[in-house]
């Protein structure tokens, strides 16, 4: 029964790009891991800066939050979190055996009246996110758009298509709760609208040639790369192929041409895949799950956006930065 429960969770994980395994802890653990947080955060009120120095100040380095980088290096009990056994499974299932750890660090929110709007990270990887305090719904939470892993990027999509009525899901619940999810799935973060500071520890993966760098530029040494028997032998090509598409996750162009690879060329994604090239995950296994539809893909775009994005990029790359505020200057 365990290991059909375990089962029904990655294939929603893959159906959807978000999944709840709920509290994965156990009781003792978490409040060691709630007691090292607070003493994390009372030493860093504002959290940290790119460099890892504590913020004297609550302007923001990233929108609407305070960040603490490097968690386990000084709270190693939070190194415990990378142990357990149901995020280990999972991630081996969906990266393969020798997983790296990209990013690994402690989001706190404090009242705000602003959102992150929906965006995505990169392709092919996998995160899991832990809720370090009770959290409801307009208290900074993360919000997602589910099956959005399979869309064009936000910036290029037509919202008022029906399929976005239903609204995004917001990561609501208790303290443990453990959600794993696509970072190439739309996410977000929501108001806080109450005098609550919330707090989430969020991790990036991605499989063994994955970068381990996190957002601050400094290489992070908590992957999980304890086999040797990986093969090593790349095709340079596709390599470069996945490379460039799976880390320019808002450009439509290449966004869309990566999931053609991935999803619908399967001799190629087979051997992206076979050779852990960069920004790849395994597939599940069922057609029905990894279908992807290009009818639906280019149904969701809003082409007077696209063209519009497109005409300011081109247009930036060729006179500059200074040279598109005089244009915008002209025609206002």
């Amino acid at each position: 029964m365990e290991n059909n429960l375990e089962e029904d969770k990655i294939k929603t994980l893959y159906l959807n790009g978000l999944v709840n395994l709920n509290n994965i802890f156990d009781q003792d653990l978490l409040k060691k891991i709630r007691s090292a947080k607070d003493k994390l955060f009372k030493d860093f009120p504002y959290g940290q800066d790119d460099n890892l120095q504590k913020k004297t100040a609550g302007d923001f380095v990233r929108p609407g939050s305070y960040m603490i980088w490097d968690v386990i290096e000084r709270e190693p009990i939070f190194s415990k979190i990378l142990e357990n056994k149901a995020i280990q499974n999972l991630s081996k299932r969906v990266l393969g055996e020798n997983y790296t750890v990209a990013s690994f660090y402690i989001r706190k929110t404090p009242k705000i009246n602003s959102k992150l709007n929906p965006h995505i990270d990169y392709q092919g990887g996998l995160s899991f996110s832990i809720l370090l305090d009770d959290i409801s719904l307009n208290q900074g939470e993360t919000f997602f758009y589910e099956q959005s892993h399979k869309f064009p990027p936000p910036p290029f999509a037509n919202t008022k298509k029906s399929f976005f009525k239903k609204g995004p899901t917001s990561i609501t619940g208790k303290v443990g709760d453990t959600f794993f999810w696509f970072p190439d799935c739309w996410h977000g973060r929501n108001v806080n609208e109450t005098n609550k500071d919330t707090t989430i520890l969020m991790c990036h993966m991605g499989n063994l040639n994955h970068p381990n760098k996190d957002s601050t530029g400094r290489k992070v040494g908590y992957s999980n790369k304890q086999s040797a028997t990986e093969n090593k032998q790349k095709n340079e090509v596709l390599n470069r192929l996945f490379k460039f598409c799976g880390n320019s996750p808002n450009n439509v162009f290449t966004h869309f041409f990566y999931c053609l690879i991935y999803f619908k060329f399967s001799k190629l994604s087979k051997i992206a895949i076979e050779q852990r090239l960069i920004f790849t995950r395994n597939k599940y296994g069922d057609e029905a799950v990894d279908n992807f539809s290009i009818t639906k893909y280019l149904g969701l775009i809003k082409f007077s956006k696209a063209i519009v994005i497109t005409a300011k990029k081109l247009i930036k790359s060729i006179v500059g930065e200074k040279g598109l505020s005089l244009i915008r200057k002209a025609f206002k």
